[in-house]
């Protein structure tokens, strides 16, 4: 299941292409209005206007078709070499061969790729796992669509001020109030924000504070309290 920050990071890459369509430019606008993501965009533009002027591109490699046959000649040269002595072959200089595309560098940036002077390595940040209830562990939630035509996942996240909801929604009515509840085991309702419908997939976060190990139930509700989909927490 993806995460509000990929779906930035979809969202960043095809606005640094000038890719981006009508629907994902209400969408990234919308997303931008949070000053860390606003500084996070400038400064991939910066990063990507920087590598432009620095005239990069792809140079196609060379033809090693016709490999064997110039080192079958040149062991040749070498058996027929006279008394003069070794005949100094000077080195073929090949230029550096840049491969980054601007946009396809900051892009790589966003999404944990860095570029180092040589070479690249993958970021792997260390990502908490456990049973159900560990703080920080990713707890992916079995969802039940109540409601023809809608499709939602969700995952949950233990923190030690509440619980956060990761979720994910399409087929809501467009323009809708929707309501996210957290419901304890003996009914308390915890509510956890609320989303509009929208023509693309909502993607987002959403928070409650009530421990993870006080909370079994996730529902998601329209306005007249109808449960459009829910999910029955792990036991903790």
């Amino acid at each position: 299941m993806r995460t509000p920050d990929d779906r930035w990071a979809e969202l960043c890459a095809a606005a640094l292409a000038g890719e981006l369509s009508p629907a994902e430019t209400v969408e990234f606008d919308e997303l931008r209005r949070d000053p860390r993501r606003a500084d996070e965009y400038e400064g991939l533009r910066g990063i990507t206007a920087r590598l432009r002027q620095g005239d990069l591109a792809w140079t196609p490699p060379r033809d090693d078709s016709d490999l064997e046959a110039r080192i079958a000649a040149s062991i040749l040269r070498a058996e027929g070499e006279t008394a003069e002595g070794p005949r100094v072959v000077e080195p073929v200089r090949r230029p550096r061969r840049p491969w980054l595309v601007p946009t396809v560098a900051a892009a790589c940036l966003l999404g944990g790729l860095v570029i180092g002077a040589n070479g690249a390595a993958l970021v792997q940040p260390s990502v908490p796992s456990g049973p159900p209830g560990t703080l920080g562990a990713v707890e992916q939630l079995a969802v039940t669509d109540d409601d023809a035509g809608v499709d939602v996942d969700a995952q949950v996240v233990a923190h030690t001020w509440g619980t956060e909801a990761y979720l994910e929604a399409t087929g809501l009515n467009v323009g809708a109030t929707y309501e996210l509840v957290f419901v304890g085991a003996d009914g308390t309702e915890f509510p956890a924000g609320e989303v509009l419908g929208s023509e693309v997939p909502i993607v987002c976060r959403m928070n409650a504070a009530v421990p993870r190990s006080e909370t079994v139930r996730l529902e998601l509700r329209d306005t007249q309290r109808s449960v459009v989909a829910h999910a029955d927490l792990p036991a903790v």
